[in-house]
């Protein structure tokens, strides 16, 4: 199909290169010669290289002239001329679970084996594409391919390789329409998994397929497993010298295991201990003694959680650690492993150190100091040392140590000071703050905290948020008398618990990073309110106190695929190495406050306030290996049921517009041409016979 065909008729200047070639003949330079009597008759012969290079150009000529005509002649390309895909073909998505508990045994590698089994048995019509899942992430390993092209994923398989996540399959089949794409064919997705029980969703809702979508379950399972793991190991409530572990069981036989305590990489206590079967809850208590081999235990039954309903949990107790000051890595091990070795391990990071806080003013003398360092050491819970230090004084020493900052003055810190205590924040300490008399409006502490003009009006508290647990007894508060106070504007973020009368806030609480901020927008000064001389003012300062250091100083647990809060502010940077010593950011990256660990152990994170550690653990859940009821996947499959059916077909799409092929042509033809000139140029020049 041409847009002109009449001009397909300028094919005949063909002929014109052809007799060209045919008439050109070397012009010979004659000499003058007395006889040929003695001459022998010969004939001149080219040689082979002389004879390509003559043909070469000539072909050139002809695509040139050949080129040229179709580009004005202009050839259209249809949708006709276009083969078209069949119109019965699938999409075969293959999903395999790569979670921790696809590590037992011989799982993997049955999933491997089941997914080259499902590509082997494709159409060659159809396309397939390969996918793992594990934790929040479903990876595109292969995408849409051919099933004529299958060897290609096949061989991909070889290189996948089972995580240590958790896979949700509510999360997988509800996010199936962004990595499947869009448009498609029918789909069938392939889910060879061991169909895990702690693997499905809260809501069964999740696991409703997209459109056009049909499940497949591919089970690889070695049916009732039994497995035996950690699943916390936490100090106790009433004795800090001691920890306690606890570990699961859902082997139907009585096992007997060796735990290991290691503190700081050294073994300090090892226990032996019989666990009972699957049915039996018992609770172990060691006997006293850190160091105790083989102690005699006490048996106490203790209540199953929720989660694992087919295994029975014991507690193991450590007592007597005699642990310095300071943050401590606690490794608790399950000797000797079993299938599955990743959950025979539990880490922890316990803080040992006497509460102590800050006291920062502009004057150590002041009023507002002595208000304080009185209020805060008449405190009996917590119990908190008070060190006051004068804010032009800060040196550069670390903020970690301290359980509660409070700062009388912010106005008074410098820049320098301000950044170090916001990156001690943002990593999860605890701030009280006051407005002072002459607050600044860009004060470098609460910079987006805009203040304005001081009112000379009496008034008294208006809305108090009585649920929250530092204003408890919200009565008092109506008996504070303020004369005094200033305009403030709080962030869209902040949180306003107390406000006056005229709507004006009195206590911000603001969330940085992993901690808190208490704001006090009134100076502790008697010209400014009676708060100072009432009795309620050591109450408040306790209940605060309490509050803020209930929140853990830093961030120091987490599960492998969780996002963790770092506490590396732009102000102060950092730098954070994995469990095998490795730098997991790079240079340009040294002030995230995010991090995703993908390994289990101990996470270093050095900031300007000092090195922290991160204790990261498998998620508990995929230890347990029991499967899926038939009921549940019998329901999960009438889910596809379900769903709405259009009631009328869709129209045929439209033809598409057809596409003129004369643009290329012309490029083409400006290729020949000048193939054509540097050929004419070197071989075509004019030689003439030199006499030797």
């Amino acid at each position: 199909m041409f847009l002109a065909p009449a001009l397909l008729f300028g094919l005949l200047a063909i002929g014109l290169p052809l007799w060209l070639h045919r008439v050109a003949r070397a012009n010979p330079t004659q000499h003058q010669f007395a006889s040929l009597m003695l001459l022998e008759a010969s004939e001149t012969q080219r040689t082979a290289k002389r004879t390509l290079r003559y043909w070469l150009l000539l072909i050139t000529r002809i695509l040139l002239l050949i080129a040229l005509v179709l580009a004005f002649a202009g050839p259209l390309l249809t949708a006709r001329m276009v083969p078209q895909p069949n119109a019965n073909a699938q999409l075969h998505a293959i999903l395999v679970d790569s979670s921790l508990s696809m590590q037992h045994r011989g799982r993997w590698q049955r999933a491997l084996q089941e997914a080259e089994s499902v590509i082997a048995a494709l159409p060659s019509s159809d396309r397939v594409m390969l996918l793992t899942g594990s934790g929040r992430r479903i990876a595109v390993v292969s995408p849409s391919t051919p099933a004529g092209n299958a060897g290609a994923v096949r061989a991909l398989l070889k290189d996948l390789k089972p995580g240590i996540e958790r896979l949700d399959y509510g999360f997988a089949m509800s996010t199936a329409n962004s990595w499947l794409g869009s448009p498609r064919p029918k789909v069938q997705l392939h889910l060879i998994s061991d169909m895990q029980r702690s693997a499905a969703p809260l809501r069964f809702a999740d696991l409703q397929l997209p459109a056009q979508t049909q499940l497949v379950m591919h089970d690889v399972s070695d049916g009732a497993a039994g497995n035996i793991y950690i699943t916390a190991a936490t100090v106790m409530p009433l004795d800090t010298h001691s920890l306690q572990a606890t570990v699961g069981n859902s082997v139907t036989e009585p096992q007997q295991r060796d735990v290991i305590l290691r503190v700081d990489d050294k073994e300090v206590s090892r226990k032996t201990v019989t666990l009972a079967a699957a049915a039996a809850q018992p609770e172990i208590v060691a006997g006293e003694g850190g160091t105790a081999r083989g102690a005699n235990l006490s048996m106490q039954p203790v209540a199953q959680p929720a989660t694992f309903n087919s295994a029975s949990f014991t507690k193991v107790t450590f007592s007597d650690l005699n642990l310095s000051p300071g943050a401590h890595r606690m490794e608790v091990v399950l000797e000797p492993g079993d299938e599955l070795p990743q959950d025979d391990r539990f880490y922890s990071v316990i803080e040992q150190a006497d509460p102590a806080a800050l006291l920062i003013s502009r004057d150590a003398e002041s009023d507002d100091t002595a208000y304080f360092a009185a209020a805060i050491g008449a405190l009996s819970a917590p119990r908190l040392t008070v060190e006051q230090r004068v804010a032009n004084s800060m040196d550069s020493g670390g903020l970690s140590k301290y359980s509660l900052i409070v700062v009388s003055d912010p106005s008074s810190l410098s820049s320098a000071a301000a950044r170090r205590i916001q990156s001690y924040v943002a990593a999860g300490g605890a701030v009280l703050a006051t407005l002072s008399e002459a607050q600044e409006k860009d004060d470098p502490l609460l910079g987006d905290l805009h203040s304005g003009e001081v009112k000379n009006r009496t008034g008294k508290v208006g809305e108090v948020a009585s649920t929250h647990p530092v204003l408890r007894e919200a009565a008092d508060w109506n008996q504070v008398r303020f004369f005094r106070h200033r305009d403030i504007q709080p962030t869209a973020d902040d949180k306003v618990l107390i406000a006056l009368d005229d709507g004006m806030p009195l206590l911000i609480e603001r969330t940085l990073g992993a901690g808190r901020m208490l704001i006090l927008t009134v100076p502790v000064d008697r010209r400014w309110s009676d708060m100072a001389i009432h009795p309620l003012f050591v109450h408040f300062i306790g209940a605060a106190a309490s509050y803020l250091t209930q929140a853990e100083a830093t961030t120091t647990s987490a599960l492998v695929g969780s996002t963790v809060t770092t506490g590396l502010t732009a102000g102060g940077g950092g730098q954070i190495f994995d469990p095998r010593g490795r730098r997991v950011l790079a240079l340009a990256q040294s002030t995230t406050d995010r991090l995703i660990p993908d390994q289990a152990g101990f996470y270093e994170i050095r900031g300007s306030e000092g090195a922290r550690w991160l204790a990261v653990n498998v998620d508990a859940r995929e230890s347990d290996l029991a499967t899926l009821p038939p009921d549940f996947v019998a329901r999960w499959q009438a889910l596809r049921a379900q769903e709405p059916t259009p009631a009328v077909a869709s129209a045929p799409a439209a033809e598409a517009k057809p596409e003129s092929l004369g643009p290329w042509l012309l490029w083409l033809a400006a290729i020949l041409l000048l193939a054509e000139t540097l050929l004419a140029n070197r071989h075509l020049a004019i030689r003439r016979e030199v006499p030797q």
